[in-house]
């Protein structure tokens, strides 16, 4: 383990045992329905005396007064658009700690007393956040937990570029440029990144926890590299879950419905003596997927051999593979505990662990289709936090003991990669609080290794290890009552590539209290992932070679290269094999390990509001450049790899005459990746092809610019306690100023999205409708390119609450079963239903 994250470790160790007991304390936690309640005034009077003692809540919705004496004591909460709340006598010992749960009523428009806490990594009101920010709360996601997929929970939210290409595969973006593994929407869980270590996309159907375990999720659209570091690019997908305190007792799920879909999950949590409380989880979930096979035996075809639409997924390059598909059921079983101490004065110490194996599930990648044939991730997290300081380290790993099938080729892949991460982060208000400052360091290495159970590498020539340092402020300065000017930035360091500065400003006019408009200018990177620095990997055949093996005989000078050997001379015992034997040119993948990373620079302006008392509209507008894109797989552009090399005694006008066929039969552009370099995959020589043997390379480069602009506006009513409507539509537009021949720069996303939806509930039954709306657009990514038609889905969620102890549930995700593409290359996408039993204890 680095010294670096040793020494974090201990200084957080040091911290905890160093904390004292403070005599007499009033502690406690304050929610409402839309989760804790932040920034609400503690007012603690003494019932016999004239002591006074304020204090107040923190994004958690935690407070702590200190030092109290002992006596009986009333304690007001209050805070603007909440209904004050009183809690009568309390008593307080002598050194005791009196403990208070409070859930304070919330107007009709919740979003009068929402707070975030991602825009700013500190608490704010949703109405003067500097960026756009979308909440849903636990309410929202326990709704449709069963189906066990994160991402869904985001599919009728405004801007965002939900693309699933399996059950649990998912791409989640904003703001265009998406792809089969997107890594533009930084995703964090309690401050930890379980992203994937060779590829740096997000495992979603390896969460160790339950949706309804999330008590928050937040998603700032637009840059955040600013506060968050590299791939926060489009956004920041920030999580919260449940302490145990939040979730008291056991509960039991259970779910069953179409495609042999169910889980099972367990929680039970209890709260100790002495601050300490503790909380396990543990479940199973499984379901059969829309995925086909397409290998050229199971293809249904017309005379011609062309695929029948329908009853095969897709045609074109990459479209065929060589590894059928079982009756593949894509499981995942995980377990995971956490350990809370919570110290009088208000420190709070968690230890929180956990594990989740899946198995078979599908990822489309840039070489074609992959299958994960069983996947481990274990991780740990340790924070402690007190009265402005926050202290993480976590540790996430990833290994894959029986590999992941290349659909494609038929080889097998592996990865063992370990992630660790330790940040540290002080905030406090100055000049009763007109200046904020939020203030930070963060430093993580990541080791990633590809070795098979043999000790030969399948994925990089050799294991491969990155260590990275950054630090980064923000100071938000109340001008006026009015106006606040917001100035942010971050610096990386990373042994991958240059260091990388990461601007932020943004200007907040504040109308009224429940109003504001704002102006903002970010920048923000995304850095190269170890496959597209390192990869070496058998591509799927995706150069068209149909008919060169005739073409390179080369009449007029007869002479047919498929019978000379390496040395120029007619093939014989001792010359080699064919200096072009066609028939079984392999096509590589191949990293470039002088990438940079991409960039982008993008103004906003956006409008929140509530009008009235029961609307909620949000508006924003974007312009964005986006520079240095790293290509898709192409041949011919990785500086690195030597162009082909003729023998010496070849005829000057026999090679011409080659380049010339090659050109003719190949193009230009496929013809320049030609190469007889060796490729190998292993420093101790083992090769993908033998030394000399043609070759075609397909790698990345940085190329491209960029120009997007796009629209986002929503609009949340409130009918009444019961039902609410919400709407939203996304417009979005690009325009390419420079591209690389060979690359397709297309977004990946519509054009135009549209949502709405209605929700009911009365406390016992809850509901809601929800219809989704994309216009088609065309897709590009790695082999994969085609068009994505328009379609539409329709989801119904449903639940009813009998007592305190049985809740009963339906979830259906594409009720009307539209069946169709979101990724090009990903399965036919069609309806879902499941039924749910929960019993609480």
């Amino acid at each position: 383990m680095n010294t670096f994250v040793r020494l974090g470790i201990l200084s957080i160790l040091a911290t905890l045992s160093a904390a004292a007991y403070a005599q007499g304390v009033i502690r406690g936690v304050v929610r409402t329905d839309a989760g804790p309640a932040a920034n609400v005034f503690v007012n603690i009077t003494s019932k016999t005396s004239d002591y006074r003692q304020f204090a107040e809540t923190d994004v958690n919705g935690r407070f702590i007064a200190r030092d109290v004496p002992a006596g009986a004591y009333d304690v007001e909460f209050s805070a603007t658009g909440l209904q004050t709340y009183v809690e009568s006598d309390v008593q307080v010992a002598d050194g005791g700690v009196a403990a208070l749960d409070v859930t304070m009523i919330a107007p009709l428009n919740i979003m009068e007393v929402m707070t975030v806490a991602s825009a700013s990594r500190r608490p704010e009101r949703i109405v003067e956040a500097p960026a756009a920010v979308t909440v849903i709360t636990n309410k929202e996601i326990a709704a449709q937990s069963s189906h066990g997929q994160l991402p869904r929970v985001l599919e009728s939210t405004p801007g965002v570029e939900l693309a699933q290409a399996g059950v649990f595969d998912f791409n989640v973006n904003a703001r265009g440029f998406n792809s089969s593994l997107n890594r533009r929407i930084l995703v964090l869980v309690d401050g930890r990144d379980p992203a994937t270590g060779f590829l740096g996309n997000q495992e979603w159907g390896a969460l160790s926890f339950p949706l309804d375990e999330i008590t928050n999720l937040e998603l700032v659209r637009g840059p955040g590299s600013a506060l968050y570091g590299a791939d926060a690019f489009n956004g920041v997908l920030n999580m919260t879950t449940k302490r145990p305190i939040d979730s008291e007792g056991g509960k039991l799920s259970i779910a069953l419905g179409s495609l042999r879909s169910g889980r099972i999950d367990f929680r039970y949590a209890d709260v100790l003596n002495d601050g300490w409380s503790y909380k396990v989880l543990g479940g199973f979930f499984g379901s059969e997927t829309w995925s086909q096979s397409r290998t050229i035996a199971e293809q249904v075809t017309d005379i011609e051999g062309n695929p029948i639409p329908g009853e095969f997924e897709y045609s074109g390059l990459g479209a065929t593979e060589l590894v059928s598909l079982d009756d593949e059921r894509v499981t995942t079983v995980y377990f995971s505990g956490r350990v809370d101490k919570e110290f009088s004065q208000g420190d709070v110490f968690t230890f929180e662990f956990g594990t989740a194996t899946t198995e078979d599930g599908l990822a489309v990648t840039g070489i074609g289709r992959v299958r994960v044939d069983k996947s481990n991730r274990p991780w740990f997290r340790l924070n402690y936090n007190r009265e402005n300081w926050n202290f993480m380290y976590s540790y996430t790993q990833r290994d894959t003991p029986d590999g992941q099938t290349s659909l494609a080729t038929g080889n097998l892949l592996w990865e063992d990669s370990i992630n660790q991460h330790l940040e540290i982060q002080y905030n406090r208000d100055f000049w009763e609080d007109r200046l904020q400052l939020v203030v930070g360091g963060a430093y993580h290495d990541e080791d990633v290794d590809t070795r098979n159970d043999l000790g030969q590498h399948t994925l990089m020539k050799e294991a491969k290890k990155e260590d990275q340092q950054a630090v980064y402020g923000q100071i938000t300065l109340k001008i006026t009552e009015q106006l606040d000017l917001v100035l942010a930035g971050r610096w990386d360091d990373s042994s991958l590539h240059d260091s990388q500065e990461s601007p932020k400003a943004a200007i907040v006019y504040k109308i009224n209290p429940n109003n504001s408009l704002r102006l903002t200018y970010n920048e923000a990177f995304q850095t190269p992932n170890f496959s597209e620095f390192f990869l070496r990997a058998a591509s799927a055949n995706i150069i068209p070679f149909g008919g060169l093996q005739d073409a390179v005989v080369l009449g007029g000078f007869g002479l047919d290269l498929r019978n000379v050997g390496q040395d120029g001379e007619p093939l014989g015992e001792d010359n080699g094999p064919a200096l072009l034997d066609w028939q079984n040119i392999p096509v590589v993948a191949a990293g470039n390990p002088n990438l940079v990373p991409e960039q982008i620079e993008s103004w906003e302006i956006g409008y929140k509001g509530i009008i009235g008392s029961k609307m909620f509209l949000t508006a924003d507008y974007y312009q964005s450049t986006i520079t240095n894109f790293v290509t898709d797989l192409l041949p011919g552009v990785n500086s690195n790899i030597a162009t082909f090399a003729f023998v010496e005694n070849l005829p000057a006008e026999i090679q011409t005459a080659l380049l010339d066929t090659l050109g003719g039969a190949l193009g230009p552009a496929i013809a320049a990746g030609l190469t007889n370099q060796n490729i190998d995959l292993d420093p101790n020589g083992a090769q993908i092809v033998p030394d000399g043997h043609p070759v075609i390379v397909v790698s990345y480069t940085n190329a491209g610019e960029v120009e997007t602009e796009g629209f986002d506006v929503a609009l949340n009513y409130y009918l009444n306690e019961k039902w609410t409507i919400d709407a939203n539509y996304s417009w979005f537009d690009f325009e390419v100023i420079d591209q690389l021949i060979g690359d397709e720069l297309v977004p990946n996303s519509s054009e135009n999205k549209i949502n709405f939806g209605v929700a009911y509930d009365d406390g016992r039954l809850s509901g809601s409708l929800k219809a989704h709306i994309v216009e088609g657009f065309p897709w590009a990514a790695g082999v994969f390119q085609g068009d994505i038609p328009d379609y539409e889905t329709l989801n119904l969620n449903l639940s009813y609450k009998f007592g305190d102890n049985w809740v009963v549930g339906f979830v259906g995700n594409n009720i009307l079963d539209d069946e169709h593409f979101e990724i090009f290359g990903g399965s036919i996408n069609g309806r879902r239903i499941l039924f749910n039993v929960n019993y609480l204890f």
